[in-house]
């Protein structure tokens, strides 16, 4: 299979072998509440005539680089044509098995997706395709750079007539909880290590 990721990568620059781990690692850097977060403030910022003051900028850059590895290893599980293997009743959507992921100090309710549909949440990789239905690979590395460029200088992204910010925040944040989703379903590690026994290293 032809990696075209590659292409357009922008700070994410590694053939993908194995993208659970990928969804592993990026899981590891942090847990879903603070990805989510990071997406609301990317774009507070970048509709803005602000610029990220929130950390130094090498961190938004390592911030925009995790989140096009998660884009890629989705990318590549939905070329895989990839489904859930569980068949989940509307009666389990809140079992904590189905959710709760291994980040200690977070609570069901900063698991739980509050973006998915029932259909999303029984089956994750349905997101991963209505996602890049929205819109194809290569423009999503290209929103990701201008939402960097955006962040990081004193220019408001609405001046731009073909930008869509909430859309942009709705598909992203369902993203990232599809694959929190995969995370606590099918990797049961990261790098060989167990989750329940990494050492946290949040961000």
């Amino acid at each position: 299979m032809k990696h075209e990721y590659l292409e357009t990568s922008v700070w994410f620059k590694e053939k993908i072998t194995d993208p659970y781990q990928i969804i592993a690692a990026f899981f590891d850097a942090a847990d879903i509440a603070h990805h989510r977060k990071i997406i609301k403030n990317i774009l507070q910022v970048a509709c803005s005539d602000r610029c990220w003051k929130k950390q130094e900028p090498g961190h938004l850059i390592y911030e925009f680089s995790l989140l096009e590895s998660v884009i890629n290893a989705a990318w590549v599980l939905d070329q895989e044509k990839k489904t859930d293997p569980l068949y989940i009743n509307p009666e389990d959507v809140f079992n904590p098995n189905l959710f709760v992921g291994w980040h200690g100090k977070l609570t069901k309710w900063d698991f739980l997706p509050r973006s998915l549909s029932y259909k999303e949440f029984a089956n994750p990789y349905r997101v991963f395709k209505r996602f890049f239905r929205f819109q194809d690979i290569s423009n999503w590395k290209e929103q990701l750079q201008l939402l960097m460029d955006y962040s990081l200088r004193s220019m408001n992204l609405l001046e731009l007539e073909d930008i869509r910010p909430l859309s942009l925040y709705f598909q992203l944040t369902k993203l990232v909880e599809a694959a929190h989703l995969i995370d606590v379903r099918e990797v049961n590690h990261v790098g060989g290590h167990v989750k329940n026994r990494i050492s946290k290293r949040r961000l």
